[in-house]
């Protein structure tokens, strides 16, 4: 069965490769498809689910502090061909990745400020190379290509408690944790430009990881356990991140609170509206589940109607303050 799924995958792929190289001679264009979008057309041929893991990986763009083993920066992974971050693996899994199918699946946005891509990866997957999108093409095979920049292998199984010092208590899976580069940590091999290490980080959404995840003893609070240095200011204070800054509700950043919200939360979920990044739904969820539902847009009615405050309270439980 595995092997079905992983041939079945990798055509979806190659496909996609193949139609899109007719229609531009320079391979380097050739626009991929994601792992979500390979694996949803997988379960549709075959009703067969595949379990998945999410992973997040953040992109060097000249702004991360990212140096090579001489000090000197590297200042991004983004190219001419505009591919963003990149997820490759293979073996005898519902994979759809093997040597030939170089560079993988796009990642997808997640935040784009923070240059942090995601991707649904099948549960069976136990190694996994975020690349930038640069296709190995006939000549780049076999010459060193000044374009391609990629991590080493990545274990993406679990860890046991103390075999990362960025998670000392370990993790049962890598689903929905963040692979954060090494800023000093870079190689060189014969097909490749660039190989970077890294290590992982439990994420927290909006851009900050940590080293205990959430339902951990350890875990106090997102400003508490947040890691990453660009999220304090000089004094050391965490200032947090949120690629948007709206009102809970807002879903279409005027502003006010109005029935359009709702109605723009519906075509969301309904597909109808291309999806926002997540760090946006999260700071514009309006029944405080962090997730986007019909519940969403059914809170905003509710408020338009003034039977509810955003928070779920009924408005003759809700004490106003008094008239001054």
């Amino acid at each position: 069965m595995k092997k079905n799924i992983c041939f079945l995958l990798s055509a979806l792929l190659i496909g996609a490769v193949v139609l899109s190289a007719s229609a531009d001679a320079n391979p380097d264009h050739a626009p991929l498809i994601t792992a979500e979008e390979a694996i949803a057309q997988y379960e549709a041929a075959t009703g067969e689910p595949v379990a998945t893991h999410k992973y997040y990986f953040q992109m060097p763009d000249g702004k991360l502090g990212m140096r090579d083993d001489q000090g000197e920066p590297n200042e991004s992974w983004y190219n001419a061909f505009d591919h963003g971050a990149c997820i490759y693996w293979w073996g005898d899994v519902p994979c759809g990745c093997s040597a030939s199918d170089w560079p993988g699946y796009s990642g997808t946005v997640e935040d784009n400020d923070q240059h942090i891509y995601s991707a649904d990866v099948p549960a069976d997957v136990i190694n996994i190379i975020w690349n930038n999108g640069v296709f190995l093409t006939p000549d780049s095979q076999q010459a060193y290509d000044p374009n391609i920049c990629q991590t080493t292998n990545i274990p993406c199984e679990y860890a046991e408690p103390g075999e990362f010092d960025t998670m000392p208590e370990g993790c049962d899976s890598f689903d929905e944790c963040i692979f954060i580069l090494q800023p000093y940590v870079e190689y060189h091999s014969e097909l490749h430009n660039k190989m970077f290490d890294g290590t992982w980080y439990f994420y927290y959404g909006d851009g900050c990881y940590g080293m205990y995840a959430e339902n951990s003893p350890n875990f106090k609070s997102v400003e508490e356990n947040c890691c990453n240095p660009d999220h304090f200011d000089a004094e050391g204070n965490h200032i947090g991140y949120a690629s948007e800054t709206v009102e809970r509700g807002d879903y279409d950043k005027d502003g006010d609170i109005t029935i359009i919200d709702a109605t723009r939360a519906q075509r969301i979920l309904a597909e109808l509206t291309p999806r926002p990044s997540e760090s946006f739904l999260r700071s514009v969820d309006a029944d405080g589940d962090k997730e986007l539902t019909i519940m969403d847009a059914t809170r905003i009615q509710n408020v338009v109607a003034l039977l509810m405050t955003m928070d779920g309270l009924r408005l003759e439980e809700y004490e106003l303050p008094p008239v001054r």
